[in-house]
């Protein structure tokens, strides 16, 4: 069982429209089976990978770590190590202290439209101009054929380069909406793939209005969005910590301090006012606790039921979002999740980074495990920390399965 740090994996930087911030590539693309009984692990060997984060966590010599690790119906593990920040008296990390996700919101974001479909309040393979008749990309065949589930894979032909812009503080859905309008597609939808967290975003405005039955772009779509997301997800699953935008300013509200490493240790730093709201909320903008995770996660490994048995989302629609519409390379996204093969496991997972705080969350559908493991740093040394854990789960799940 591989549970001492790992050598230092190269980390994935995006620069090109055929990757991403945060993205995790792992190697071995053998067909991956599927299994419906969760792994069995007993107190000995979950106690093992917990001794395993709180080590590399004090090796690293990051301020804190957190950590939730489930199986449908059940919390294996659920811990938090180290302090909220790096000064002098600070308050200790705990379960509840809320992180930035930034684009692991993505993986969110689909789930309710997931949940949403199922509903019959949207058709993810209908055009997106039917939320809102005035949708429009820069071309006119790509803005009559969009659909929804398109811009969720991000395969509708928008730029990588459209985010910039609107990851402005100032920048709004109207500014999200004018941008589609006047870019340049790449292809017509369906025919390649583009990071683009503008694709995301639009795709959970236009379902927020579908919901609605707005007709006029409202002047307070963000907030629409976080009311339907409250009401469809964050209240059924008891996300109780979980929120959108920035985060509070009441030190006592326990929001998670990111940090920078700096000759010497780590700094804190600032939280940003800007990708955390406004135009693209839906992509970057969810804070959760691991508590929060754990729960979610849940949902997700159990192919759509909820903790508590109920279920919120089909087993079909759920997996849906897991798999690619089109595979680049090596890389299979999906909608805000991206696929990949490790030692011939299958591992559905997401990094990102927001805020100078780093989340992964990572589901393996073979073990019917998930886990979430949240840094309060940024930056090449905690992608490398997080590409570390996500093999060693792989790993240490595998072994657990032999015993």
């Amino acid at each position: 069982m591989l549970l001492t740090a790992a050598p230092a994996r190269p980390a994935e930087s995006a620069t090109s429209s055929s990757t991403a911030p945060g993205q995790v590539i792992v190697t071995d693309t053998p067909a991956a089976p599927s299994g419906r009984t969760p792994v069995a692990l007993g107190d000995d060997q979950v106690k093992s990978f917990r001794d395993y984060l709180a080590g590399a966590r004090k090796d690293s010599g990051l301020p804190g770590l957190a950590v939730a690790m489930v199986q449908p119906g059940r919390v294996l593990l659920l811990e938090a190590f180290g302090n909220r920040t790096s000064v002098a008296g600070s308050i200790p990390l705990t379960p509840d202290t809320r992180f930035a996700l930034g684009p692991v919101t993505q993986a969110f974001n689909s789930l309710l439209l997931a949940k949403l479909a199922d509903e019959k309040i949207i058709d993810l393979d209908l055009p997106a101009w039917r939320c809102w008749g005035d949708f429009k990309l820069s071309d006119a065949d790509a803005s009559r054929t969009a659909a929804l589930r398109q811009l969720l894979f991000m395969t509708a032909g928008v730029p990588d380069y459209a985010d910039e812009t609107l990851r402005k503080p100032a920048a709004t859905p109207a500014d999200l909406f004018t941008v589609l309008a006047q870019v340049p597609v790449l292809a017509q939808p369906g025919g390649t793939f583009s990071y683009s967290e503008t694709s995301a975003a639009a795709a959970g405005y236009l379902a927020t209005m579908a919901a609605n039955n707005a007709r006029q772009l409202p002047a307070g779509l963000p907030v629409d969005y976080v009311a339907l997301a409250t009401k469809e997800l964050l209240d059924p699953l008891a996300m109780k910590r979980a929120s959108f935008g920035p985060p509070s300013s009441t030190p006592a509200d326990d929001d998670a301090v990111g940090h920078t490493q700096v000759a010497g240790g780590w700094q804190p730093t600032p939280a940003s006012s800007g990708a955390n709201g406004g135009a693209l909320l839906p992509a970057r903008g969810l804070r959760a606790s691991a508590t929060d995770l754990a729960a979610w996660l849940q949902l997700e490994i159990s192919g759509g039921l909820a903790p508590g048995g109920k279920r919120l989302v089909s087993e079909t629609l759920m997996k849906q979002r897991w798999a690619p519409e089109k595979v680049v390379g090596e890389q299979q996204w999906g909608m805000g999740w991206i696929r990949q093969f490790y030692r011939g496991v299958e591992l559905v997972a997401r990094v990102g980074t927001q805020d100078n705080q780093t989340v992964l969350v990572v589901l393996v559908p073979r073990y019917r495990t998930a886990a979430a493991v949240l840094l309060n740093g940024g930056g090449h040394p905690s992608d490398v920390l997080l590409q570390d854990v996500l093999l060693n789960f792989a790993d240490f799940l595998r072994e657990a399965a032999k015993e």
